[in-house]
């Protein structure tokens, strides 16, 4: 097991003892690769041979499916969206890196694109909250505060560029969005749009579907069901 996010859990061997305490076959999966293969399976991208899901939360996680199986890679680390570099002299990440999508796409981005930005808006509704989260900005951004809408344009400015560059290299029928930040799906799904019109290949780019996850935390119970049946098979 390894995981940036979660140092402390380094080198872990979940499936092992489980499987020794329950005496049972164990699968592992990450979350993201467990969420695109629920979506899959029977949700946005049901029946599609290729597709990436994006699943936008804490962090930012990912899953790519090709001809109906999850790409995994040669040491189970592939489809790692989240931490694809989108600006080179960006925020570090817990990766190691800077500039990750992670950091301007997650909820804790939202949260932090917005303190960096309250100074620039003065009349925020946003700039007396002690607490703030990214529910209250989606809340701001929805009733048209301008510094929220900004830091929803910037979120889906870098979601785009990731998208383009996704479907340069995969070309994938679609790409499912999901995760507890897609709730401000309107407030960034056009700039997303415009990035992807821009940089991607016009034949794919006008060829696949984004479109936003439709089971919820149910993605990742499904997908991780959907595994062990296929280890069972």
């Amino acid at each position: 097991f390894h995981s940036p996010n979660l140092p402390e859990l380094d080198g872990s061997d979940f499936s092992s003892k489980l499987s020794e305490s329950l005496g049972l076959p164990v699968v592992l999966e990450n979350d993201a690769n467990a969420a695109a293969i629920g979506e899959n399976w029977l949700g946005s991208s049901r029946g599609l041979s290729s597709s990436v899901c994006i699943t936008l939360g804490t962090g930012v996680g990912g899953g790519i499916m090709i001809d109906g199986r999850i790409l995994s890679g040669a040491d189970g680390s592939a489809g790692e969206v989240g931490h694809i570099c989108v600006q080179p002299d960006g925020p570090p990440c817990g990766c190691g890196g800077r500039g990750c999508l992670e950091q301007y796409s997650s909820a804790s981005a939202i949260v932090r694109m917005s303190r960096e930005l309250l100074a620039e808006y003065p009349d925020s509704s946003l700039a007396n909250i002690e607490s703030l989260s990214s529910a209250a900005v989606f809340s701001a951004g929805t009733a048209g505060d301008a510094m929220a809408l900004e830091v929803f344009r910037r979120a889906g400015f870098y979601l785009g560029v990731v998208c383009a560059s996704l479907i340069n290299l995969l070309n994938p029928e679609a790409i499912v969005i999901g995760g507890g930040a897609a709730a401000g799906w309107d407030l960034f799904i056009g700039e997303t749009m415009s990035q992807i019109k821009q940089r991607a290949f016009r034949r794919p780019a006008e060829r696949v579907k984004i479109v936003r996850a439709v089971l919820g935390d149910d993605a990742g119970i499904l997908g991780a069901a959907r595994s062990a049946v296929n280890y069972l098979n």
